[in-house]
C-alpha cells in the first residue's frame, strides 16, 4: 500500500493529502473535485472505495518516517528525491482505461462479475451444490435474476463467447489484463488464483495488482456498455449513463432550458448552494456541455483577470468584498476551473 500511495504524490507540486484520500475512496465535493483535477488525479477518482483512514494515515506516516515524502503545515505533501527514485525504481504499472474512471463502482462491479461467472461454470457442469463466493446481497439476488431469466440452453456457450471476446480485446491491450481476468475467476472445481500467486506470475508487485485490477474492471465495464451480451445483461444496471450524478444531470438539464438558478433551487427544493454546486460539477466534469458566455460573462471574466493575474490557478486566495459572498465564490471558482482548463491547454 506505501508504493500504491506514493504514486499520486508528486515531487513538483504540493498536494494536499485530505484530497487525494477522498479521491481513492469517492468523496464528491467540488473541492476534490476541482483539486483532482489540478493534479491530474481525477481519473483515479473511486480507485480504492474501501482503502480507511487509520490505514491510509499510517501509510502517509510511513512514507514521511521514510523521507520518500515531505508535509508541510497546510498538510500538503510532496515527493522528495529519494521518493522520486524509489518511484522510478518501482516503474508502477500504467493503466489503460482510466478515462472511463465514471462508468462504474468497481468494487460492486467486480463481486458480481466473480459470482456470475462461477455460477455459469456450475450449471455448465450439472451442479448445483457448490458454495457460492461472497458477496453482498443485493449482488446474490441480481445474480439469481439474471440467472432465470437468461436461455439456460445456450447461457453457457453465450458467455464463452463474451469472454473470449472481452479477454481477446483486453490481451490485446495488455496480456496481464487477460491473465489476471481469466484466472482471477472462480469455476467448476477452479479456484481462483490468489493475489499473491497473480503477482508473482504476471511478475508486478502488490501495489501494481491493486491498480491493475481497478484497470481491469474498467475495462470489462467499457466492454459491457458497448457489447450487448449476458455479461452486458448481467453488469449493465452496475453502469452510470454519464460522469455526472443525477441530481446534477437534472439540474443541468433545467439550466439548458433556460431556468435561472434561483428558480432551479426553488423547483427542486434545493439551497441555492447546491445548485452552485452542481453547476462548478458540471464545469469541471463535462465543460463542453456550458455556455460558458452565458454562466461568467465577458466582462465578469476581465474583471476576475484583473484581480487574479496570476497564471497557476492553484496559487490564488479567494477574496472578495462583494454583498452576496455565495455569489462572488460562485463565479471565482468557475473563473479557476476556466483558467485552469486554458493554462493547461
Amino acid at each position: 500500500m506505501n508504493s500504491y500511495i506514493l504514486r499520486f504524490f508528486s515531487y513538483h507540486q504540493p498536494r494536499r493529502i485530505r484530497v487525494i484520500e477522498s479521491l481513492l475512496t469517492n468523496r464528491l465535493t467540488v473541492s476534490n473535485l476541482f483539486w483532482g483535477q489540478r493534479y491530474g488525479l481525477l481519473p483515479w477518482l473511486g480507485a480504492a472505495r474501501q482503502l480507511q483512514r487509520t490505514e491510509y494515515d499510517a501509510v502517509i506516516k510511513a512514507l514521511a518516517d521514510e523521507q520518500l515524502i515531505t508535509i508541510d503545515d497546510e498538510q500538503q505533501a510532496r515527493l522528495t528525491v529519494k521518493g522520486v527514485q524509489w518511484q522510478e525504481a518501482e516503474q508502477p504499472y500504467q493503466p489503460h482505461f482510466l478515462d472511463w474512471y465514471w462508468l462504474t463502482n468497481t468494487n460492486q462491479f467486480g463481486q458480481r462479475l466473480l459470482l456470475g461467472m462461477q455460477v455459469v461454470s456450475e450449471y455448465a457442469y450439472h451442479n448445483a451444490k457448490y458454495a457460492p463466493v461472497t458477496v453482498g446481497y443485493g449482488h446474490m439476488l441480481a445474480v439469481k435474476r439474471w440467472f432465470r431469466q437468461a436461455n439456460h440452453r445456450q447461457l453457457a456457450a453465450a458467455v464463452y463467447r463474451d469472454l473470449d471476446q472481452l479477454t481477446t480485446g483486453l490481451a490485446s491491450v495488455d496480456q496481464r489484463l487477460a491473465v489476471f481476468l481469466v484466472d482471477g475467476l472462480v469455476g467448476h472445481d477452479l479456484p481462483a488464483w490468489t493475489n499473491n500467486q497473480l503477482a508473482e506470475r504476471l511478475r508486478l508487485s502488490q501495489a501494481d495488482m491493486l491498480a491493475l485490477n481497478h484497470d481491469l474492471l474498467l475495462g470489462v465495464a467499457a466492454y459491457c456498455q458497448h457489447v450487448p451480451g449476458p455479461l452486458q445483461d448481467l453488469l449493465g444496471p452496475l453502469l452510470n449513463a454519464g460522469p455526472l450524478s443525477k441530481s446534477t444531470a437534472v439540474t443541468l438539464e433545467l439550466y439548458r432550458q433556460g431556468a435561472a438558478l434561483e428558480q432551479i433551487a426553488a423547483r427542486r427544493r434545493l439551497k441555492l448552494s447546491t445548485v452552485r454546486e452542481h453547476l462548478l460539477e458540471v464545469a469541471i466534469l463535462c465543460p463542453e456541455q456550458l455556455d460558458w458566455n452565458q454562466l461568467l460573462p465577458p466582462a465578469k471574466r476581465a474583471a476576475l483577470a484583473k484581480q487574479y493575474p496570476d497564471p497557476d490557478v492553484t496559487s490564488w486566495h479567494f477574496n472578495s468584498d462583494e454583498q452576496d459572498a455565495g455569489k462572488a465564490f460562485f463565479d471565482y471558482r468557475l473563473f479557476q476551473i476556466l483558467r485552469g482548463r486554458e493554462h493547461h491547454d
